[in-house]
């Protein structure tokens, strides 16, 4: 196992499994893991058998140790997870992708836990159950690049991160893949655990942190809030 401490973030290179019993209880988990579709990833076979397997080795921990929890899992195999609190819609209107269903311009965003307290707006942001993008590339942004299988727009995670948790709170990502999440919680003032498994993308996503550091904070951190 390797650790790197990058300002306010905080990577493992391991296992998540194996990583996260190590951990303290945290305010939020925000990640995207495999969708067990078949996907091209460095190191692993993205199977049925092996999502369930993920499933069961890190959701236990997730929801024993974090106020809230939130996952986006693709369409095809959301079934497999434990029954959310509340599920939420991440939609698009681009048609870049087919589904059984023709295009497919929407994916699930399961929620658990407690909800941020508030009605009509959080973070100065809607009170929605559903972050909705206009054109562009709303899924998979490869402007940084071939850097990894599936990466999400940061302009997503930082609306989801926002979405979800307050000023100040500390997000794990136990499928840190090339560091998107992590970018996104510097630029809105969280601290970051991100964990991944593969030393190609970990390396990615410790560059890409850094870069986000020197640059200093894109946005400015809301308050803090009372619960």
């Amino acid at each position: 196992m390797r650790i790197e401490k990058i300002g306010n973030a905080t990577l493992y290179l391991g296992d998540c499994r194996d990583i996260l019993p190590t951990l303290p209880k945290v305010d939020a988990v925000i990640t995207d893991p495999p969708y067990g579709i078949g996907f091209p990833y460095e190191g692993y076979d993205d199977s049925l058998e092996n999502l369930d397997a993920l499933i069961a080795g890190f959701m236990p921990w997730c929801l024993a140790n974090a106020e809230r929890v939130v996952v986006t899992p693709g369409i095809s195999n959301v079934q497999r997870y434990p029954q959310a609190a509340w599920i939420g819609a991440w939609t698009w209107e681009t048609t870049a992708t087919f589904g059984k269903l023709g295009y497919s311009q929407w994916q699930p965003i399961l929620f658990y836990g407690s909800d941020l307290p508030g009605f009509g707006n959080v973070n100065g942001i809607i009170k929605s159950d559903r972050i909705h993008f206009q054109g562009g590339a709303a899924k998979i942004d490869k402007s940084a690049g071939e850097v990894h299988t599936c990466p999400k727009p940061l302009e997503f995670m930082v609306r989801l991160i926002g979405r979800f948790t307050r000023s100040g709170e500390t997000v794990v990502d136990p499928f840190a893949g090339s560091g998107t999440t992590g970018v996104a919680c510097h630029n809105t003032g969280r601290a970051f655990i991100g964990i991944e498994r593969e030393r190609k993308y970990f390396d990615i996503a410790c560059r890409r942190i850094e870069d986000a550091q020197r640059q200093g904070q894109l946005l400015p951190a809301e308050p803090a809030r009372e619960a």
